[in-house]
């Protein structure tokens, strides 16, 4: 259910509410339950009394809820990040767009300003497409990141969430058309990230006293003894005789050979340094066996033959046929690594990615190689091309994934890293049209 305010006033959303959380009907307990929890509630600052622009909002907060590495909170002082978002979620996890962003976006204006105020990054997440620039356009001079989502999948990946959502997704490169109209003053939903809490440890001083004071020595004088009597005179001895003394023998000349002078041992060879991980990626055509097309490949059992795409100076990679590629599977191997990757389409479209493994969203080290597959249609108009941006480190990606994603220029990004100790590999690749 919904409310406002901790009171017990149920909105007239709340039915709506339900119906995009159970089963059959809705989508966050298919994503991320079952719950063991009979209900949700929900409290907002402000009535909603019309449309689903809600329901992105709604959908990353259960996103949120499910994360354990993440945490919901009230206080806003408090907050790692601040969430703005608008949007409707359709059952296969598209996010389509709403009326009137730009309208939204002035009337949060107060909001903006004070959370800019506050130093808090703030990104607002909309469905890519018409709602994107809108947005873009509106919060031009706030310092607000703005992203946009095809998929609730995408939205979640903004946040760091690689573990969302469990099923299969229709991903299309074109913009989603605008819905009905949507309740302009009470549609936003605001929600407040905070990470982990920062503990102090600190160590007593150790402190030592001196409980005794120096001892004086003093000296001790020894008492002297009485001499003894003078012993008698010797008696005198008679004088002997004068020798004259014979010159003893010269000695003898001993002749040393000089030894030869030791061979210097030779020096051990240093030790072998471990060589550091390397980071290969390598993208996999998936293609019609001999005798076979695409169709059968899709909805006839065929097995799809693995052909990697040549690859050319720069990081790009040689055009292919569409009629030999019914889909793509991108590789990923950097034992001990951090890995964040994410696609940026420039034109054509595909239908349907498998679930990204966790590992490449930049929270944990990758262990063995990690792969990725997407289905291309088997007709287009035009030709299929992307940028599959790839960053590695020794250290966690999540924050940079999320800043770069919203950059427009990958390139101009890629010295700036590199300063960090973070790299950025841009692999460029195009299908034709037919």
């Amino acid at each position: 259910m919904v409310c406002v305010n901790r009171t017990t006033n149920v909105l007239p959303v709340s039915k709506l509410y339900d119906q995009f959380v159970k089963p059959g009907s809705g989508v966050v307990e298919r994503e991320f339950g079952p719950f063991e929890a009979a209900s949700f509630r929900v409290d907002v600052s402000g009535p909603i009394d019309t449309g689903n622009s809600w329901q992105l909002g709604m959908y990353l907060v259960h996103a949120l809820h499910a994360a354990p590495e993440h945490r919901l909170i009230e206080d806003i002082t408090a907050a790692d990040m601040i969430i703005w978002a608008t949007g409707c979620v359709d059952y296969h996890l598209n996010v389509t767009e709403v009326d009137h962003v730009a309208a939204k976006i002035a009337a949060s204006g107060d909001l903006f300003a004070e959370w800019a105020a506050l130093g808090k990054p703030v990104a607002v997440i909309t469905a890519a497409g018409v709602n994107e620039s809108d947005a873009r356009a509106a919060l031009a001079d706030s310092g607000a990141v703005v992203f946009g989502a095809e998929n609730a999948g995408q939205a979640g990946e903004i946040l760091g969430l690689a573990s969302a959502p469990k099923s299969a997704l229709v991903i299309n490169a074109t913009a989603a058309k605008s819905g009905a109209a949507r309740n302009i003053a009470l549609a936003v939903l605001i929600l407040v990230l905070a990470g982990g809490a920062v503990f102090a440890a600190l160590q007593p001083e150790k402190f030592a006293e001196w409980s005794e004071k120096l001892k004086i020595m003093a000296g001790v004088q020894v008492a002297q003894e009485e001499p003894a009597p003078p012993a008698p005179a010797p008696a005198p001895t008679p004088p002997t005789p004068k020798v004259k003394p014979v010159p003893a023998p010269p000695p003898p000349v001993a002749i040393v050979k000089p030894k030869p002078k030791p061979k210097p041992k030779p020096k051990p060879p240093p030790p072998k340094l471990p060589e550091p991980p390397k980071i290969t990626v390598a993208i996999v055509r998936l293609a019609p066996p001999a005798g076979a097309t695409c169709m059968q490949v899709h909805f006839g059992g065929a097995e799809p033959v693995l052909k990697p795409a040549p690859q050319i100076a720069g990081g790009g990679h040689g055009q292919s046929k569409r009629r030999d590629t019914c889909g793509l599977r991108f590789e990923f191997d950097g034992a001990g690594k951090y890995l964040a990757a994410f696609l940026r389409l420039k034109s054509g479209r595909f239908v349907q990615a498998s679930k990204k493994p966790a590992a490449l969203a930049g929270s944990q080290p990758v262990n063995g190689v990690q792969t990725w597959t997407i289905q291309l249609p088997i007709k287009a108009d035009v030709p299929l091309v992307y940028d599959l941006a790839v960053l590695s480190s020794d250290k966690p990606l999540g924050l940079e994934l999320t800043r770069l994603q919203g950059l427009g220029d990958l390139k101009a990004a890629v010295q700036e890293l590199a300063d960090k100790q973070i790299r950025l590999v841009i692999h460029s690749h195009r299908i034709s049209a037919q």
